[in-house]
C-alpha cells in the first residue's frame, strides 16, 4: 500500500514479569477484586531535570480532574500510595531484564539509575513511574530485514482505569514488574511493525514473564515525511497493529492534505472569538435544551473550513477529531458541516452565523455545558493546528484506529529518583534463555509438529517440564492434559482450577508407577475438578483384573453381534471408565471376535 510518503513506524513493547514481587516494594503480585480503601490526588506539573515543564503534565493540570484510587492492603502499601520511599529494585525482574538484553544483542549499562518519568493520565497516584535504563542498542530480525533496538526498560506498570465513567483507578497492578523494549522507528510498512512486535513477544515469552490479558502491551510511533511523531498506546492484539499504522498514516496525510487545503482558500490564522449564545437557543426543540438549565452554549467560529469538517481522516473525520479534544473536557461539538436539520438547529445556527460575522465558507460550532470555555478554547487551538500539519499527539487505541488523550511528552517529563541508590550491575553473571525456536525443535523429536508448536508457546511449558523430567510418562500425554484435557473441564463447566500442579503431580506419579493406566488420567482429572481427592479417584480408578475385563467384552461381543471393532472399543472403554488400558481392551476384543 503506498502513501506517497515515506513512513516511519516504531514500537515500544511492554511485558509484566513473572517476578517474586513487585518492582519496588515486597506486596506480591496479585489481582483482587476487594477494594475498601480509597485516596484522592490531583496533578502538579513540575519541572523536570532541565528546569522544563512537561507539556503533557501541563495540559493535565489545567484540566483540573480529581482522582480516584481504589486499593485493599495486601496487594498495597504505603509505597505505591507515595507515602512511603521505594525499597531496592526486585533482583528477579532485574535479572529477567538482563537475561533480555542477552537475546536482543542489547549492550547492559555498568550501573542502574532509578528514573522518575512524569504520567499525566493519572495511573500513577505519585504522578510519575519509576523507570531504569538497562540495556543500548541490538536488533530483531523480521522478513523485510533487520530492526534496531533502541532501548531495554525496567518500570513499574500502571494502574489500572475502572472504567466507570470519572477518572478512578484500580492500584493492584500498580508497580508490578514491567520490561519495555523499544525499537528504532525504522521499520516502514505496517506489515514489518506488526512482524516485529511478535518477533519481540516470542522472545519474551522465553523469558520468565506473566501470561494473560494485560500482560503484554504494544505503543507504536508513526510519522510520515512532513510530519511528527504520534504515539498511539495500547494495542494487546497482534493483529491490530498492521492496521491501526495503515489507520494512523491516511489520517497524517488527510492532515497534510487539509493543510494544503486551507492555505489555498488564503486561510492564514484564527482569530478564536468566542461568543455566548446562549439566548439563540431560549425557544429550542433541540437537544441543547437540556443543557441550558443549569448552564450555557458557546460558539465560535472556523474561517475557511466549511466542507472540511467531513473529510476523513483514516477511521474519523476532522469534526470527530475535533470533537475528541473537547471530550478530554468532558464535552462534544456540534458544527455546522452536519446535517443541522436532523438535530433541529437550522434556525439557531442561521442566527449564530449573522452574530459571529461568518460567511458560507467558514463552520460555526458550539460547545454546550456548565463549564465549556476550556472545550471550545482546546477546539480552536486544535483547528489553528490545521494550518501547520500534523501535532504531536499521545493517543489511544480504539478498534483499530486511535483517539486523542494528550499532547506528546517530552524530555522534560524525566528527571533522577533520588530516594533509590544506584545500583552495579556489570558482575551479574546472566545465562542465556533457551529460545521458543529452541525449545520447539526438543520438543518435536517427542509428539507431533502442530503440538510442540503449541506447547513451546504456552504458559504451560514449565509445567510440562517439571512434570515430565520427575515422572517417567509418556510426554504426549502430559503435553495433552495441559493443552487439552484441562481446557476440555472447563468447556464443560468444571473448575478446572481445582486442579493445581500438587494434584497434577499426585495423578501422574499413579500413572508413572503403573498402578493405573494412562487412559485414567482424564478421568481423574474430572473428579478433582469436581471436588473429589486426587487420592480417591486414583484408587477407584485403580486397574480392573483380567478376569472382569474379560467378562465386560464378552457380554459387549455378545449384545452387539456384527458391529465393527472400533464400536464395540468405544462401547466397553465407556464401561470400564478409565481402569483399563485400551491396548488391554483391543487385545481381549479381538480375540472374542475371533471366537
Amino acid at each position: 500500500m503506498s502513501y506517497g510518503k515515506e513512513i516511519n513506524v516504531g514500537l515500544e513493547v511492554h511485558q509484566q514479569l513473572n517476578a517474586s514481587n513487585k518492582l519496588f516494594c515486597l506486596c506480591p503480585i496479585a489481582k483482587t477484586e476487594n477494594f475498601p480503601f480509597s485516596a484522592n490526588r490531583r496533578i502538579r506539573a513540575v519541572a523536570g531535570e532541565g528546569g522544563k515543564i512537561d507539556p503533557a503534565a501541563l495540559y493535565e493540570m489545567a484540566r483540573g480532574r480529581e482522582f480516584i484510587y481504589r486499593f485493599d492492603n495486601t496487594t498495597n502499601c504505603l509505597i505505591e500510595l507515595d507515602e512511603e520511599p521505594p525499597k531496592q529494585i526486585n533482583d528477579d525482574a532485574l535479572y529477567i531484564t538482563l537475561q533480555a538484553c542477552r537475546l536482543l544483542s542489547s549492550s547492559p549499562v555498568n550501573e542502574v539509575h532509578i528514573m522518575r518519568k512524569t504520567v499525566a493520565d493519572g495511573s500513577a497516584v505519585s504522578g510519575f513511574q519509576r523507570t531504569a535504563l538497562i540495556g543500548i542498542g541490538g536488533h530483531i530480525k523480521t522478513s523485510f530485514g533487520g530492526v534496531g533496538i533502541q532501548t531495554v526498560c525496567l518500570e513499574e506498570d500502571s494502574s489500572v482505569d475502572m472504567h466507570t465513567g470519572r477518572p478512578e483507578y484500580r492500584l493492584d497492578r500498580l508497580g508490578v514488574p514491567l520490561i519495555e523494549i523499544a525499537t528504532e522507528p525504522a521499520m516502514h510498512s505496517p506489515e514489518q511493525a506488526m512482524e516485529a512486535a511478535e518477533a519481540i513477544g516470542t522472545l519474551l515469552r522465553s523469558l520468565n514473564v506473566r501470561r494473560g490479558i494485560g500482560s503484554i502491551r504494544q505503543d507504536i510511533n508513526v510519522s510520515i515525511e512532513g510530519g511528527e511523531r504520534i504515539e498511539i498506546k495500547g494495542f494487546q492484539e497482534l493483529d491490530k497493529i498492521a492496521e491501526a499504522v495503515k489507520n494512523e498514516v491516511s489520517r497524517q496525510v488527510a492532515l497534510l492534505e487539509i493543510r494544503d487545503e486551507l492555505r489555498k482558500r488564503g486561510v492564514k490564522g484564527l482569530q478564536g472569538k468566542i461568543v455566548d449564545v446562549t439566548h439563540v437557543f431560549r425557544d429550542t426543540e433541540s437537544f441543547v435544551k437540556k443543557s441550558l438549565t443549569d448552564g450555557r452554549v458557546l460558539a465560535s467560529a472556523l474561517p475557511g473550513f466549511a466542507g472540511i469538517m467531513k473529510k476523513e481522516l483514516g477511521d474519523k473525520t476532522l469534526g470527530k477529531e475535533l470533537s475528541g479534544y473537547a471530550a478530554a473536557y468532558g464535552y462534544g461539538i456540534t458544527h455546522s458541516d452536519e446535517d443541522l436539520e436532523k438535530y433541529k438547529l437550522g434556525r439557531e445556527f442561521a442566527e449564530m452565523r449573522k452574530l459571529l460575522n461568518a460567511g458560507e465558507r467558514d463552520v460555526v460550532f458550539i460547545v454546550a455545558g456548565k463549564t465549556p470555555e476550556k472545550a471550545v478554547a482546546a477546539v480552536i487551538e486544535r483547528a489553528r493546528h490545521c494550518l501547520i500539519g500534523i501535532p504531536k499527539e499521545t493517543r489511544v487505541a480504539e478498534g483499530a484506529g486511535s483517539k486523542y488523550t494528550r499532547p506528546l511528552p517530552g524530555s522534560e517529563r524525566m528527571y533522577p529518583e533520588t530516594d533509590v541508590p544506584v545500583r552495579s550491575i556489570s558482575g551479574i553473571e546472566v545465562s542465556v534463555p533457551e529460545t521458543i525456536k529452541e525449545r520447539e525443535a526438543g520438543l518435536k523429536k517427542l509428539m507431533p509438529e502442530d503440538m510442540a508448536h503449541q506447547l513451546a508457546r504456552s504458559e504451560k511449558y514449565c509445567l510440562y517440564e517439571n512434570l515430565a523430567k520427575k515422572f517417567n510418562v509418556d510426554p504426549v500425554l502430559v503435553a495433552t492434559t495441559l493443552l487439552s484435557t484441562l481446557k476440555d473441564l472447563k468447556r464443560r463447566g468444571l473448575d478446572a482450577d481445582r486442579i493445581t500442579e500438587d494434584e497434577l503431580e499426585k495423578v501422574f506419579a499413579y500413572a508413572a508407577s503403573g498402578r493405573v493406566p494412562k487412559s485414567a488420567v482424564p478421568k481423574a482429572l474430572e473428579g478433582i475438578a469436581s471436588g473429589k481427592s486426587a487420592e480417591g479417584m486414583m484408587q477407584a480408578l485403580e486397574p480392573m483384573d483380567e478376569k472382569k475385563l474379560r467378562s465386560i467384552v464378552n457380554e459387549a461381543v455378545h449384545a452387539n453381534a456384527g458391529q465393527k471393532e472400533s464400536v464395540l472399543m468405544g462401547i466397553v472403554m465407556t464401561k470400564v471408565r478409565g481402569r483399563a488400558d485400551g491396548s488391554a481392551v483391543a487385545k481381549l476384543l479381538r480375540e472374542a471376535m475371533r471366537k
